[in-house]
């Protein structure tokens, strides 16, 4: 091969990375390029990034996807991307709403008191004969930090029953913060949605117990949205009462099923809360800056139910689940799932179709309309820009079909790889 051949495919292959903006798994899409007033036709093949949020998939994907929820995030703090400046100055609350203890785990908690369990004597036992606490303070890489001391003491399938009712009990809890301000201002909810809007934007994360906690912002609004301040009577302390009193009062029912993992017969429904650990903080009183706040909410939104990645796809067969080669206690949930997903009084949970969450049905990230842009608008802004810096010629419409998965150069696939870990590295590092 000719030194020109080789620059030419070298070229070819920083192109097609480049192009799927150094995506580890693009989408390969034939088609064609149809011009209106001649009829030409120009077929070819297309490699576009996946667009995949999760940082064990796609690095690169999740890089953007992280970026995007930074501006989603720091536009309902101080204003930008359409929202107004002035909403920098309304009551605002950062919350994390835990779900309850379904067992005692192997934990590394910054609480002396709490670190008992794992730290203190080991002669107790459980009714299994296993010891309730362990002597070793965890590290956070430790595979056993998460797991629960014994297994057959921990409630599991209640575990998974929570993760699959968090979006309820969300939803109930957004709607008691409001009726705890109506209280808190001795007005009537009615007319207290008429003078003011709950807004918030909340993140899902699988804590190492495999159960879902909440990270909430929250901002008061008047009913039209972020153009103007909430009373003055409705401040950050009424708000942090607000949501205090809701969260402890606020509960679903888990619904009757049969028993699969832990004895036979059914077990009766039952109401479920969050956790007894409620952190809920006013923004910036540390001397916190706007943009750290938004980044660490947004590093959620990349994060996945595991590490490895190993649960990033839905789960088909028990015999899929077994080959995975999950720990013990992530298996031990998914097969929770699975098992209840057989179970017709838990039929519109769906659990099946969400063992590889086990049993969390929600969207990683949501919020309330108001609360700032949203991530369509924040990509079909770099849409538009990029069409501006290299438009298709007038006249020209383009039809499109998948095709399949990779890049059509090897060496494409390696560059982005490399990159892919290099940037990693060099992230660590910083």
């Amino acid at each position: 091969m000719s030194l020109g051949e080789s620059l030419s495919e070298l070229q070819a292959v920083l192109d097609e990375a480049a192009g799927a903006g150094w995506c580890e798994h693009p989408v390969r899409l034939a088609g064609r390029l149809v011009h209106h007033a001649s009829g030409e036709i120009e077929r070819g093949l297309l490699v576009t990034s996946c667009k995949d949020r999760r940082a064990v998939r796609c690095p690169a994907c999740s890089r953007r996807y992280k970026a995007d929820a930074w501006h989603l995030v720091a536009a309902g703090i101080v204003g930008g991307k359409g929202v107004p400046e002035r909403v920098a100055g309304h009551p605002m609350l950062f919350a994390t709403l835990t779900a309850p203890s379904f067992g005692r785990v192997h934990s590394r908690p910054h609480d002396p008191v709490r670190r008992a369990h794992c730290t203190g004597p080991s002669e107790r036992r459980c009714r299994h004969g296993r010891p309730r606490s362990c002597g070793v303070a965890h590290a956070p890489g430790d595979p056993l930090f998460g797991a629960p001391l014994c297994p057959d003491c921990y409630d599991t399938e209640g575990a998974v029953l929570f993760n699959a009712h968090v979006p309820l009990l969300w939803n109930r809890t957004s709607v008691a913060i409001v009726r705890e301000l109506a209280r808190e201002a001795g007005t009537s909810e009615r007319r207290l949605r008429q003078l003011a809007r709950l807004s918030y934007l909340k993140v899902a994360e699988f804590q190492r117990r495999g159960s879902v906690h909440l990270h909430v912002l929250l901002r008061l609004d008047v009913p039209d949205g972020p153009s103007g301040e909430p009373p003055a009577g409705l401040s950050g302390d009424v708000l942090e009462r607000a949501v205090r009193a809701a969260v402890a009062r606020v509960q679903v029912t888990l619904p009757a099923h049969g028993g699969h993992g832990h004895g036979d017969g059914r077990r009766p429904a039952r109401g479920i809360g969050w956790g007894r650990e409620l952190e809920v903080d006013a923004l910036f009183a540390d001397g916190t800056s706007p943009e750290a706040v938004a980044s660490y909410v947004a590093k959620y939104t990349t994060k996945d139910v595991d590490d490895d990645g190993l649960l990033a796809r839905p789960i088909r067969s028990l015999r899929q689940l077994e080959a995975l080669g999950l720990p013990g206690h992530l298996e031990a949930l998914a097969r929770a799932a699975w098992h209840l997903g057989d179970d017709p009084d838990l039929a519109e949970l769906r659990l099946r179709a969400r063992a590889h969450r086990l049993g969390y049905p929600g969207h990683v990230q949501s919020k309330s309309r108001a609360y700032s842009t949203t991530l369509t608008a924040l990509r079909g802004a770099r849409r538009d820009w990029a069409r501006s810096r290299s438009p298709l010629p007038e006249g020209f419409d383009g039809a499109w079909r998948y095709v399949g998965r990779g890049y059509v150069h090897a060496g494409a696939a390696r560059l982005a790889e490399t990159l892919a870990r290099d940037l990693d590295a060099s992230s660590t590092a910083s």
